[in-house]
């Protein structure tokens, strides 16, 4: 145990030139032997000690992680191992394996270090991958050793299950329907990202603060056309997936272009129909003429004979005044009710005729003309008279 030729453990029955040591025990043994001859009156001679280390065999003390579970298209960081015992310079070589063992493997090129990455493109395809390692030591004896295999499993990418509703059209400063997902497949915790866009695609769209949840309710505030998606990222490499976009057209408001017109008819005649030109608002509305009896768009009784329609033709066959207004409602988008002027349709007597006969009026020549008077009642104001008559030359 020590590097004295002195106070040696006899090996029984090692009296040869050559001697193999024992291997079996971890520790330093120094061996030396001793000849000694029969005859001729020789002296023994000693050798110099020769120093036997025997070291612990290598084994591996760091294994690859066991299992990475990854979305199609993603990565892993590097693995790497570690050992102990053995003795001399340390080789290492990667290989990848298509079933669970760490024999059989296909040698990568280039893999010859301690760690190990797998390139970016290898997971393209749904499936589990095995990697291993093995290290060669140079000393005598110490021979390779392996590690565990390690299992890359790629499963499919999320998908959308419930996609947002592909258009909707909404008055302005309404209350829009919510966009909302629903997510199926891929790993780990998912998190959202709203996005809005100007065009019809899920990229280069801007982030939206603070729109991080599977609902998101658009902004009606301003007129025009946006789309939106979500983009949905899990915390597992590459799993990660878009929504398709959503269009949501924000219309104006519905107003009154042109209102019903005001008119005045005689007793059984034929008022103009009122009718309306409206701007703004989405989808066909609905129509409701109202009659009043005050100069109001409110407070009116409802037509239920032919009120209905885009425009009204007034009943002339009761004198008097009447004031007609029209309520417009929207059945889509959020767009409010919205009503007309109230119209004056006034009906009036008929003009009674009235002949003037037998009224002579006889004037001298050169004298100033008289004059007839005639004076019409009902109709519309104001009058316009014929007088016919005859001339006289009698005595």
């Amino acid at each position: 145990i020590n590097s004295s030729t002195t106070n040696g453990t006899l090996l029984t029955g090692e009296t040869f030139a050559s001697f193999t040591p024992p291997t079996s025990t971890v520790g330093a043994l120094y061996y030396f032997v001793q000849l000694s001859f029969a005859t001729g009156g020789c002296p023994t001679i000693t050798s110099d000690p020769a120093k036997i280390e025997v070291v612990a065999l290598p084994a591996i003390i760091a294994q690859p992680e066991p299992l990475r579970s990854i979305c199609v298209g993603g990565e892993v960081p590097a693995y790497s191992v570690n050992y102990t015992g053995g003795r001399g310079t340390a080789t290492y070589q990667w290989y990848s394996n298509t079933i669970n063992s760490n024999s059989g493997g296909i040698l990568i090129s280039g893999a010859t270090t301690a760690s190990f990455t797998p390139p970016a493109t290898a997971f393209t395809t749904v499936g589990d991958y095995y990697y291993y390692a093995v290290i060669t030591l140079s000393g005598s004896g110490c021979g390779n050793i392996t590690s565990n295999a390690a299992r890359v499993e790629v499963v499919p990418d999320p998908v959308i299950a419930t996609q947002p509703l592909v258009s909707q059209i909404q008055c302005q400063d309404t209350s829009p329907t919510s966009l909302s997902v629903t997510l199926s497949g891929g790993l780990g915790t998912a998190s959202y990202q709203w996005y809005s866009n100007s065009a019809n695609s899920t990229t280069g769209g801007n982030a939206i603060a603070n729109a991080t949840g599977t609902t998101y309710s658009p902004p009606t505030t301003t007129v025009g056309t946006t789309f939106y998606y979500v983009e949905v990222t899990q915390d597992k490499s590459g799993c990660k997936v878009s929504s398709n976009p959503a269009s949501v057209q924000i219309v104006p408001k519905p107003t009154v272009s042109t209102q019903p017109v005001n008119s005045t008819v005689c007793l059984g005649g034929t008022t103009p129909a009122l009718s309306l030109a409206y701007s703004g608002g989405t989808g066909t509305p609905t129509y409701q003429w109202f009659s009043n009896t005050n100069n109001s768009n409110s407070g009116g009784s409802a037509i239920t004979t032919n009120g209905t329609a885009s425009s009204y033709a007034p009943p002339t066959n009761v004198v008097g005044t009447t004031y007609y207004y029209v309520e417009l409602t929207f059945s889509s988008g959020g767009c409010t009710l919205v009503k007309s002027n109230p119209a004056k349709i006034e009906v009036v007597e008929v003009i009674l005729n009235e002949v003037v006969a037998n009224r002579k009026n006889i004037l001298c020549f050169g004298e100033a003309t008289g004059t007839i008077s005639v004076e019409g009642t009902g109709g519309t104001k104001q009058y316009t008279f014929t007088v016919t008559g005859t001339d006289y030359n009698g005595a």
